[in-house]
């Protein structure tokens, strides 16, 4: 079967209409249909139902889709792994991180831009649950995210890598000007008095679900006022006066100046891990900046 074909196909699906993957491949509309016919006629099998106007993708294309881009990847790392070996390392690194996680990563780029010029970035930027799914899909090839995934609440991990880095507490952001803690800790019965702005993902379980569990467990109801998955959003409305952020303590790290903050007792902790595939190849450059991120993390000052 000619790749290319399967190039076009993926294209094609993943553009959601053939006008956007001829205009993202470069060439014209009608042989990238003929291209596409061509494929179906040589399966035997309808992909893509084009009747009445519509553009729906049947099971059986979703099935090639999704084996098809497990070649395509397939043959990039290859092909990687070669231009590695011949030329050095060079190409793009794709990350997924979780926003909390993301002050972490400008130290490590640049070190690792300094060590190796020619790799350039794309960063995702989502919540565990998603970073996950685009490991899944090979959009990325590691991601920072905050444990558990929610294949582990599932027990399905096989596929996927997991190297925790470390445990950080959630800390508690006063508003800018405020200081109504009167030690470096605070109470969470005395934190729920407060209108309160919790960081919450898509998933199952995460920061939410460890603070307001621990809520339970102390017999307090929190007075949240404001969820989001941005925990860059959750501290500039904390410094707009809103509420108290209740954040991962490397949140911090987003201000170049020092923050005020205070631990939460009992302690509400948050896991932070790398993941990748369980795949036979990893790139050069994503390896080297795993173990660049492991060091890193490992020597910040909220490691301890």
């Amino acid at each position: 079967m000619d790749l290319k074909k399967l190039l076009y196909f993926v294209t094609i699906v993943e553009e959601g209409q053939i006008t956007r993957a001829a205009q993202r491949l470069h060439i014209a509309q009608p042989p990238l249909s003929l291209q596409l016919r061509s494929l179906e006629e040589e399966l035997g099998v309808t992909l893509i139902d084009r009747g009445n106007k519509k553009f729906e993708i049947t099971p059986t294309g979703w099935t090639l889709y999704k084996r098809a881009k497990e070649v395509l990847h397939s043959i990039d790392g290859m092909v990687a792994e070669i231009q590695e070996q011949h030329k050095g390392m060079r190409g793009k690194l794709s990350i997924g991180t979780v926003m909390s996680c993301v002050p972490y990563l400008p130290s490590v780029i640049k070190q690792f831009q300094e060590a190796y010029p020619l790799v350039s970035f794309q960063l995702w930027e989502d919540d565990s649950y998603r970073v996950e799914q685009l490991l899944q899909n090979k959009t990325i090839e590691l991601g920072l995210v905050r444990l558990p995934l929610q294949s582990e609440l599932a027990a399905q991990t096989p596929d996927v890598a997991i190297h925790r880095l470390q445990t950080e507490p959630l800390v508690a952001v006063p508003p800018s000007g405020w200081e109504p803690f009167q030690a470096s800790s605070v109470s969470l019965a005395e934190l729920c008095r407060h209108p309160l702005l919790i960081l919450r993902g898509q998933g199952d379980y995460g920061v939410y679900h460890r603070f307001t569990d621990a809520c339970k467990i102390e017999g307090t109801e929190p007075n949240i006022v404001c969820e989001s998955p941005d925990v860059s959003t959750l501290m500039l409305l904390a410094e707009s006066g809103i509420g108290i952020a209740v954040v991962p303590r490397s949140a911090l790290l987003l201000r170049r100046e020092p923050v005020p903050y205070a631990e939460i007792a009992p302690l509400i902790a948050s896991d932070t891990a790398i993941i990748t595939l369980k795949d036979p190849y990893l790139s050069k450059a994503a390896r080297n900046f795993k173990q660049l991120l492991i060091e890193s993390i490992a020597s910040s000052r909220f490691n301890r």
